[in-house]
């Protein structure tokens, strides 16, 4: 299948029963329908949902309420007929809005399917049952050959299962009389190209009421957003192409190629989508949430590894400076790039391991509290947790914990339970990436982030872990390892201008970076240091 036929493919269009017209010339709701009038004077009469009975306010299975702001929440998705995203900052309970809004119409809305990454489909099942009641224990569907079974009153799929179907999915859709889709962390279908987005976009043409849930709905660039918005409102944003033409801003990068990156009118687009995309942020809704205070330890390269890091950087800096103009925008030059700094960037972690090491051993003196230390690599990530075992045992207190990639959710939910509710458990290692997602961590208040990311979302959201409803702390202590001189610094140095604007694009303002170029200015910083150190004095 070419790329054209993927993207025609994965585009939904709201079209005329009669002629397939998708051209809408006025629509209007009268009580408890929406009509649709197209271009060809045919129309589409849509059921809406009851705006006007009470929301159900009843609390979870262990005795907590919704915040106002959460009931709010619930409102707007009603008052959206329940087509509508969730992108609240990270912490404040998506979930809940969307779980109290399918309690709150039962009848109108379930059963449900929720698709989300596997290893979160335990949790999805402990917040279904704890606000939903045990009338809704979902079906987890685990493998492509499970058959959704009719009669219950939710099912849990992984993102990744859904294109293994083949299309026998939608017929058990149908069997299974599926009214209302929750579609978690949205970001993970932004390209509308991959099999991922396409198998989802399918699931999606004929449900009439549909969630999704995103504190990051924009990670790095606009056009992420088009697949939740063609989605919940594809008579808006009926084309990929469309989209990026009249609502996104183009520029050029450094390589000459036209990029496309933030919005063109961030307060038009807001407006454009106030009536289904809700977005608020921790300061506004909850303000009395702890802070995140961060803060740096420096340390320096270890000799170990000194020879190896300076081969890497002196590498680097005779390919870049061997590059012509021509050839610095190739996807072979980008790629070497990247190999060089992501080389520089392990033989960093791996020079890391011991003054991590000492700094939890002088937290766990200094203190009672728990500590999460986030790492990149799995060797690093072994090399920390080993040595961790050993301080631990001469502290008498129980060995770390240790989250990686490769877990099922079983295990991992047992693992961050054990962390959440045991005083004796101290330490956790896990993998920044891995769980800077889907992690709730509200009983601990300190990390420790041994390995940077290139994009600081990635930093943000697990940091965000901590700032979760529950946490008791004043602030959360966010500690960043960093081995002065080396492509920590200076990765450290273009993050942090940036952080700025990633954090107002969050609130529909626009953003004028993206990965590649850190990637980029940090292969330049990184070039020039090493020329400084070599220059004859």
């Amino acid at each position: 299948m070419t790329s054209t036929e993927n993207t025609k493919m994965a585009f939904l269009k709201l079209k005329c029963p009669e002629c397939d017209c998708s051209t809408i010339k006025e629509q209007s709701s009268l009580g408890q329908e929406n009509m649709i009038i197209f271009s060809c004077n045919h129309w589409l009469i849509q059921k809406l949902i009851d705006r006007d009975s009470d929301i159900d306010m009843s609390p979870s299975t262990d005795g907590k309420y919704m915040f106002p702001f959460q009931i709010d929440g619930v409102k707007f998705a009603i008052e959206s007929n329940v087509r509508c995203l969730f992108a609240d900052e990270m912490g404040l309970g998506k979930t809940v809005e969307a779980l109290k809004t399918i309690k709150s119409r039962p009848v109108d809305l379930s059963p449900i399917a929720v698709f989300c990454k596997a290893s979160l489909k335990l949790q999805w099942f402990k917040e279904v049952v704890r606000w939903c009641g045990k009338d809704f224990i979902p079906q987890i569907i685990t493998d492509a050959k499970d058959r959704m079974e009719p009669g219950w009153k939710c099912y849990i799929f992984s993102l990744d299962l859904l294109r293994r179907f083949n299309g026998e999915l939608k017929e058990q859709f149908k069997e299974c009389g599926i009214k209302t889709v929750i579609i978690d962390e949205v970001q993970l279908i932004k390209n509308h190209q991959s099999k991922r987005a396409i198998a989802v976009m399918e699931l999606c043409k004929e449900q009439e009421h549909i969630m999704g849930l995103s504190g990051t709905p924009i990670k790095n660039r606009a056009p992420e957003y088009f697949p939740i918005l063609n989605i919940l409102r594809p008579e808006m944003f009926p084309v990929f192409e469309q989209f990026v033409r009249y609502y996104c801003h183009t520029y050029w990068d450094g390589y000459g190629r036209p990029k496309v990156g933030g919005l063109k009118d961030p307060e038009e687009f807001h407006e454009k989508t106030k009536d289904f995309i809700i977005r608020r942020e921790r300061e506004e809704v909850m303000p009395d949430l702890p802070k995140i205070n961060r803060q740096t330890r420096f340390c320096e390269l270890q000799k170990q590894v000194e020879s190896a890091y300076d081969r890497e950087e002196t590498g680097l800096t005779q390919f870049l400076e061997g590059c012509s103009d021509g050839e610095q925008g190739s996807f072979a030059t980008q790629s070497n790039i990247l190999a060089y700094i992501a080389r520089m960037r392990h033989l960093t972690g791996l020079s890391k391991v011991q003054p991590t090491v000492d700094f939890v051993e002088e937290f766990l003196l200094s203190n009672e509290r728990k500590l999460t230390v986030f790492v990149h690599h799995k060797d690093v990530h072994q090399l920390i947790l080993d040595a961790l075992k050993k301080t631990c045992e001469l502290l008498a207190i129980k060995a770390p914990l240790s989250l990686t990639s490769d877990l099922n959710s079983e295990t991992r939910s047992k693992i961050q339970e054990q962390f959440l509710t045991d005083s004796n458990y101290r330490v956790l290692v896990a993998s920044t990436l891995a769980f800077g997602e889907g992690l709730n961590l509200q009983s601990c208040s300190d990390c420790l982030l041994v390995e940077r990311q290139w994009n600081p979302a990635n930093e943000e959201q697990a940091e965000a872990r901590f700032v979760r409803i529950g946490q008791k702390a004043s602030s959360v202590q966010s500690t960043y390892v960093i081995a002065s001189g080396t492509v920590d610094e200076y990765l450290t140095e273009i993050v942090e201008r940036k952080r700025e604007i990633v954090a107002q694009t969050l609130s529909n303002k626009d953003i004028t970076w993206n990965e590649s170029e850190i990637i980029k200015e940090l292969a330049e910083r990184i070039a020039q240091a090493h020329r400084e150190k070599w220059r004859p004095k």
